[in-house]
């Protein structure tokens, strides 16, 4: 039979961003809302990497080193719902084009 873990989370020390606290009570709150700040930032990172990794041709995703199939199964990750075929160019987009040029 294994042990049985007993000591509660709050007190073990705890690491964050190099420094050592006694234990998660200890933690100021500036720290926690720096640490849940950063962790947003990341994930929309992340995500908005994956929106633009949808947007790559067949093509262009061989230029980089990534099949398809690699593609999508990280674009998944953050875009559940994803079908590739359903993500296409603008069809209107070249009369942008022909605006800019004017």
């Amino acid at each position: 039979m294994g042990t049985i873990d007993t000591i509660p989370f709050r007190a073990r020390p705890i690491t964050i961003a190099g420094i050592v606290y006694k234990s998660a009570n200890s933690v100021p709150f500036r720290v926690w809302a720096r640490v849940l700040v950063a962790m947003i930032v990341a994930k929309l990172d992340r995500r908005r990497t994956r929106i633009q990794l949808s947007k790559l041709t067949e093509s262009e995703l061989r230029d980089i080193g990534i099949t398809p199939a690699e593609a999508d199964r990280e674009i998944r990750r953050s875009l559940p719902f994803y079908e590739r075929h359903r993500i296409e160019p603008d069809p209107l987009a070249f009369i942008d084009a022909r605006r800019r040029r004017s």
